[in-house]
């Protein structure tokens, strides 16, 4: 080997930690780049003319609901509008802005993981998670904003391992303001509430209090004061089909567009879900889990939202990003679950596929069997690695060693 070729090796060697991530940055800036002049349905059919609408009304336009989504998305669209810039581009620019904050926001959860403090292993996260095709597609494809919501949801994690718990809660809140998602987290924190015993339930006030106040100019404009609450309710009517391309339970069930005994399918969900995370809770808090520990918090955030995403009706195929993102990190200290990431973020891309391009890669009932199978193993994981195995809070720990010391001595 020429000194040339020694010294190329050498810099590559002295200098991996800032290559991967750049490589990445560039990798996944082409790859958006060829998406970005792609028009979804879902862009033709809403997006665009919800565009046209708030360009038309100017800003006292947004005192009138324009599309389904949350206010603070209709605020962003009419800041968005008084860009030199078309609709398309606008969407797609502000949401792989939050591609970026998602795959920062990953790797600081990781950061705050690891007690190695390893740095290649945070580029990786960043890396993997900024180049995920889901991520891609979803952003420079279909000018969705699923980043916005999960990068918050991440960003809350962090503050939260760092015990800030109000600016957890208020990051929480804001990624409720932009999307009804966020509450497929929420039983986490709630576990954390009631069994570490660290946060307030004053904080969770935060999170309705930083969605009013994020939607509150739109009143001044003279949008009524309801809206802030109903267009969530609205929301989950929308289309009142049981299942819509998320291969779960009810795709096993029911057809796209079976519309039949659609309000009892959706109480008999909200029932199941409801019960299993019930029935979670009440293990950890039997179980005196320490939801502060890195394993016990991912698998159990992991398995949470995975039973929201399993067990409620009229799920898009979208709706299992923030389960996508989650499996990445816990991928990251667990490498022998890599399958579980590859797996969920191939069953997304199969809803991709399917959306955007009409193209039908595996049948969604063969994909359910697959994504239920998953499930099922995912809570086997559950039971036996976090309430069976997993790590107690310490108070816990010394009153069993009490316990067996009172009984030896006895």
């Amino acid at each position: 080997m020429t000194k040339v070729e020694e010294k190329f090796f050498d810099f590559i060697k002295n200098n991996i930690i800032y290559i991967i991530p750049i490589a990445a940055t560039i990798l996944g800036i082409v790859i958006r780049y060829c998406g970005f002049n792609f028009q979804s349905d879902d862009f033709n059919s809403f997006l665009n003319p919800w565009w046209s609408a708030i360009s038309a009304g100017g800003i006292k336009g947004l005192a009138q609901q324009v599309g389904n989504y949350n206010i603070p998305y209709q605020i962003i669209t009419y800041i968005l509008t008084l860009f030199p810039f078309e609709a398309l581009h606008s969407y797609k620019l502000f949401s792989v802005f939050f591609d970026f904050v998602l795959a920062i926001s990953a790797a600081l959860v990781v950061k705050e993981f690891d007690s190695n403090n390893s740095r290649l292993r945070q580029v990786l996260t960043y890396s993997v998670v900024f180049c995920s095709i889901t991520v891609i597609f979803n952003s420079s494809f279909w000018a969705q904003c699923d980043s916005i919501y999960v990068s918050l949801i991440l960003l809350a994690i962090y503050f939260v391992h760092r015990h800030k718990n109000i600016a957890a809660f208020v990051l929480l809140g804001a990624a409720f303001a932009f999307k009804l998602q966020t509450v497929f987290i929420l039983p986490v924190f709630l576990y954390l509430y009631i069994s570490n015993r660290k946060i307030s339930i004053l904080h969770f006030l935060l999170i309705p209090v930083t969605d009013i106040v994020m939607c509150l100019p739109t009143v001044f404009l003279g949008r009524n004061f309801s809206d802030i609450f109903t267009i969530y309710v609205d929301q989950t009517d929308y289309g009142k089909q049981i299942q819509m391309n998320c291969p779960n339970l009810w795709a096993l069930i029911c057809d796209r567009n079976d519309t039949t005994y659609y309000y009892l399918f959706k109480t008999i969900s909200i029932a199941i879900a409801v019960l299993a995370l019930g029935i979670g809770l009440s293990l950890i808090i039997h179980k005196s889990i320490d939801l502060m520990n890195r394993e016990n918090f991912l698998l159990t955030s992991i398995w949470t939202v995975f039973t929201c995403v399993m067990f409620l009706s009229s799920m898009h195929e979208r709706y299992g990003y923030l389960l996508d993102i989650l499996t990445i990190i816990y991928a990251v200290f667990i490498f022998k679950r890599v399958w579980l990431a590859v797996l969920c973020n191939l069953v997304s891309l199969r809803g991709y596929c399917f959306y955007l391009f009409t193209y039908d890669v595996l049948d969604i009932k063969l994909t359910a069997i697959i994504y239920t199978a998953t499930y099922a193993y995912v809570t086997y994981l559950f039971i036996k690695e976090v309430i069976i195995n997993g790590k107690k809070l310490e108070i816990s720990k010394k009153i069993d060693e009490a316990k067996v010391i009172t009984n030896h001595t006895a």
